[in-house]
């Protein structure tokens, strides 16, 4: 890779760093070729330069930000096949991602609601919700029960994430996942 080539990779993760961080501040109507370059403390030019519309800024961001949640969920589980505890290391994950990636999941959940009203973000956001799901199948738990368990993750992280205070968010999010994983019972096939 060039030199020139290797600033312009540079420069498109600051931009879309910068993206994130105003979505996740402002919400997914904040986001603008202008907002992403004072955030990012670089040109307007080099933005728009990067993604000639605001519709390729906005499906980049959800992309850089599902990637960057998407890199934890990689790792295989180690649970010898045991449904509960994979079910169980799933939300424990979920939970830790959502605090050390607080703005990546504030701007997923924007963009999710965002997809609601624009259907070119729809494909980007089945993309995202699959690949928890099949991790889950690929472990041999049922998709009906995968797809619920997801949901309920996403649904009870949006709430504790739109909290005030952190600390009780995670409070609450942790109650109401022991919860759900009790009401799942031992039986996940």
């Amino acid at each position: 890779m060039t030199k020139r080539n290797a600033r312009g990779v540079e420069r498109r993760g600051l931009v879309l760093r910068a993206a994130v961080t105003v979505v996740a501040r402002g919400g997914a109507a904040m986001l603008t070729h202008r907002a992403a370059a004072t955030e990012a403390d670089v040109s307007l030019a080099s933005v728009t330069y990067h993604f000639p519309s605001s519709d390729d800024l906005r499906r980049a961001t959800l992309a850089f930000a599902a990637d960057e949640i998407g890199l934890a969920f990689a790792a295989s589980f180690e649970c010898d096949g045991d449904h509960a505890a994979i079910i169980e290391d799933l939300a424990r994950r979920w939970r830790d991602l959502g605090m050390t990636h607080r703005e990546s999941f504030i701007t997923l959940f924007s963009l999710l609601v965002e997809a609601l009203h624009d259907p070119d973000l729809r494909s980007d956001v089945d993309g995202l919700h699959a690949f928890p799901i099949k991790t889950l199948t690929d472990e041999g738990i049922s998709s009906s029960t995968a797809d619920a368990l997801v949901g309920s993750l996403v649904g009870l992280a949006l709430i504790a994430l739109a909290r005030n205070r952190p600390e009780e968010a995670l409070d609450q999010f942790d109650q109401s996942v022991m919860a759900l994983l009790a009401a799942f019972g031992r039986n996940y096939d």
